[in-house]
């Protein structure tokens, strides 16, 4: 292995800055520039994961968001906007 086959893993978790695309009852989604739309569920919203049915921001927004990460079976990229998550990154 060469110093060019490396591929420098990006640093999780980090903060980025989309538009939401969509709502679902799960959720809603934000192009943030990657290949695949971030989802930010329902639970990583508001700081308190038990608020039922908190506001999910109008479709066409701008937001910010931390992304935490992606699934390892389609590598959707997970992300937070809960307030404490965007405070510390």
């Amino acid at each position: 292995m060469t110093g060019e086959d490396l591929v420098e893993a990006p640093a999780f978790p980090r903060r980025v800055s989309g538009a939401v695309t969509r709502h679902e009852t799960y959720g809603f989604y934000v192009d943030f520039g990657d290949e695949q739309e971030g989802l930010v569920v329902i639970t990583m919203v508001v700081d308190n994961a038990q608020t039922p049915n908190p506001p999910f921001p109008p479709a066409g927004s701008a937001v910010d968001a931390v992304l935490l990460g992606y699934t390892d079976i389609d590598h959707q990229p997970r992300l937070s906007t809960r307030p404490l998550d965007l405070e510390s990154h």
